[in-house]
């Protein structure tokens, strides 16, 4: 929690940062400090940050990312038991995990 919640997000949504993590086997969503690997399809949930920027990516780096940043959701279209799934998960953790070994 040594970041503010204001902070810039932990990822990147760029087209440009998505394929190059894509390549090296991380869904967009993952934040290039977390040592975690992903959990199923890389676009399965996109998240929609308080400004309007939006990522994909898998549940799990989806829930992670969601657990710290204020005002952030899952995007509508996403399906109910995924959305659930990010929610629940989320709901569980400190504010950026990795940073404390979570």
């Amino acid at each position: 929690m040594n970041q503010p919640l204001d902070a810039p997000v932990p990822y990147r949504a760029t087209r440009a940062s998505g394929a190059s993590r894509a390549s090296r086997g991380r869904c967009p969503a993952a934040a290039l400090r977390d040592p975690t690997p992903c959990e199923g399809p890389h676009d399965a949930a996109t998240l929609v940050d308080r400004h309007g920027r939006e990522v994909a990516g898998c549940v799990h780096h989806c829930a992670r990312v969601l657990a710290g940043l204020e005002g952030a959701r899952v995007h509508p279209f996403v399906p109910a038991g995924q959305a659930l799934e990010i929610y629940s998960r989320a709901r569980e953790l400190p504010p950026f995990a990795w940073e404390i070994g979570r």
